[in-house]
């Protein structure tokens, strides 16, 4: 005899609505949790793409000068003296020292350098003093030293005084290299200036130069190399009147010293 065994329709009801809770309680807890992982992934890598071309575009902006020097001739010590050229502020995090055979390097971080890092505000200078090279100097023909100051963008940018030579009878760079930067604050855009420097005593006496400025940054910037270390006269004039007539400001007075042999200053034609 043949039997057969059938489900009652309540059963099947029941067990279709079983599967589809099955189903959905598969769905919520496996395939909605991978698709908001890929979505935040997918967000993060985008923003992860822009905040890098922000910095890359931060850190092609940067722009510092950088001159080293004996503290002093008998001194065993340096100081380093940094202008910030840049549109944008910058933090200063290490300051490399490279001895000429590259036996012996120091490398001032937080760690053993109280002031850094150092935050330098656009178009700010300071000189960081005393920087101690007595564990890497050796014979006179060895002490050439390389200075090279590192940001936290990671740009590196070496001393313009590079080499840096210890002698017996004190330091000697490898450029000497005395300058007067001048940046002209002016809303006109067209205008034309003039920087004149004279020195103001004896041993720097005498007109050295007269220069027109190019536009940089939405302002007016130039350097004034001098022949040697004095006191200066600083003088801008703007074009009026068929010549340079006009005088910006104040004439100021600048000191550049062994230690110091850059300056920076502002005129304001606003």
């Amino acid at each position: 005899m043949t039997r057969f065994f059938c489900l009652r329709k309540g059963n099947r009801g029941i067990s279709t609505v079983l599967g589809v809770l099955l189903m959905v309680g598969i769905l919520f807890t496996t395939i909605i949790p991978l698709f908001i992982y890929v979505n935040e992934v997918n967000n993060y890598y985008d923003r992860t793409v822009v905040n890098m071309k922000i910095a890359d575009q931060e850190r092609s902006m940067e722009d510092l000068d950088v001159y080293a020097f004996g503290h002093s001739q008998t001194s065993e010590k340096i100081d380093v003296f940094l202008v910030n050229r840049g549109s944008v502020s910058l933090n200063v995090t290490r300051i490399w020292v490279m001895r000429k055979d590259l036996q012996k390097t120091l490398i001032f971080t937080s760690v053993n350098l109280s002031c850094l890092p150092l935050q330098l505000d656009a178009s700010a200078q300071i000189t960081i003093e005393n920087l101690s090279l007595t564990t890497i100097l050796e014979s006179e023909n060895l002490n050439y030293f390389n200075i090279e100051v590192a940001t936290e963008r990671g740009n590196k940018y070496p001393s313009i005084t590079n080499p840096l030579h210890k002698t017996a009878f004190g330091w000697e760079t490898g450029v000497q290299d005395f300058q007067i930067q001048v940046i002209v604050l002016s809303d006109w855009g067209l205008n034309e200036y003039k920087v004149e420097t004279i020195g103001a005593d004896n041993s720097t006496s005498g007109f050295y130069d007269i220069v027109k400025s190019y536009q940089v940054h939405g302002d007016f910037f130039t350097i004034i190399p001098v022949p040697r270390a004095g006191s200066y006269n600083v003088t801008v004039w703007k074009w009026k009147g068929g010549g340079y007539n006009a005088k910006v400001g104040n004439s100021t007075v600048v000191l550049l010293t062994w230690s110091h042999p850059s300056t920076l200053r502002k005129f304001d034609d606003t």
